[in-house]
């Protein structure tokens, strides 16, 4: 890790939590480090970094392995595991290790008009449509398009190959999504291949439009899951027109991690900076809408990580009996 933390002298502890979302939990958990009585050394401070949220939440795990954060935040969940093991999208295997995970009940899903007459992704690729698809854009590297374009491949197509047969990428997706006056997405659109399905954009636009929700097929989720990827459903009725199951990628979960190297006495400050900021983070998430599905428990926090807990926030688990 560059710049070891010496925990006898002032520190500079950096937390990388893009977006709005993320903000608010990085805030708390900077208030319950380096707050009134702070346990960390005289001195020292905690700052809460955001950015562009989908270019810095997919090169969160390679932000904090470089040493350019301590910590972080990413989404979905299989994702920290996948950057630790050097897998899927990672060439090698990154020095992170997990320190909470966060309720966020979530997939990513392929919906089309049903006028579209689309009834399988396969028929979707085969037939060559011209979609016009909103959707994250490239440009964006959000983990929702990345992903997206990666189901895509399997079946012999990609988001380029729309546009090259007559479609488009809309640029129309929401800067907030759970905002009254925003518009959901372009009227003109034929397709949404996106997450978040939480937000009241996907509550509107289920009642607005009809959609057909597109099935990704067993073969498909095989080789993903090979990746490193989880695979999930959209449940019977959670949208109108959801009649069956419908087989997806999962996208849950909000994953705090951190560097491997960080000293076990500072992960171990970040999990007790949790659970005490636990009212004060619940409160600016009064809505499941609005990211944050369920309160946070710790028993629940310390094991849906997914991936290996850094041995200083396992410790404090431990002690209080969570794990």
């Amino acid at each position: 890790m560059q710049n070891p933390i010496d925990m006898k002298n002032p520190i500079d502890l950096k937390i990388l939590g893009p977006g709005q979302n993320w903000l608010k939990i990085g805030s708390m958990l900077a208030l319950g480090l380096d707050g009134y009585y702070s346990p960390l050394p005289k001195g020292s401070t905690v700052s809460v970094v955001t950015s562009d949220p989908g270019p810095t939440c997919t090169d969160a795990p390679r932000l904090v392995a470089e040493g350019r954060y301590h910590m972080a935040i990413t989404t979905p969940v299989w994702y920290g595991r996948m950057a630790m093991e050097g897998k899927g999208f990672f060439d090698r295997p990154l020095p992170i290790r997990a320190i909470a995970a966060f309720p966020h009940d979530d997939r990513l899903v392929f919906a089309v008009k049903e006028e579209t007459g689309i009834r399988s992704l396969r028929q979707l690729v085969d037939e060559q449509r011209p979609l016009k698809v909103s959707t994250p854009t490239p440009e964006m590297r959000h983990p929702a398009g990345i992903v997206a374009d990666e189901v895509l491949k399997l079946y012999g197509g990609s988001l380029a190959h729309l546009e090259r047969w007559g479609g488009k990428i809309l640029r129309d997706r929401p800067r907030n999504q759970n905002a009254p006056g925003s518009v959901p997405v372009d009227p003109g659109f034929d397709a949404i291949f996106d997450e978040a399905i939480m937000t009241n954009r996907w509550k509107r636009l289920t009642q607005t439009y009809n959609l057909r929700f597109l099935p990704v097929d067993e073969d498909v989720l095989d080789a993903l899951t090979v990746r490193g990827m989880k695979r999930g459903t959209l449940a019977r009725g959670r949208f109108r027109g959801v009649e069956a199951d419908v087989p997806a990628l999962d996208f849950s979960g909000w994953l705090l991690f951190c560097h491997a190297g960080l000293p076990d006495e500072l992960a171990y400050l970040t999990a007790a900076a949790l659970e005490e900021q636990l009212d004060n983070i619940h409160a600016l998430f009064p809505d499941p809408s609005s990211g944050l599905t369920g309160k946070i428990k710790m028993s629940e926090a310390c094991r849906a990580v997914d991936m290996p807990l850094h041995p200083g926030a396992e410790a404090y688990y431990r002690e209080k009996k969570h794990l």
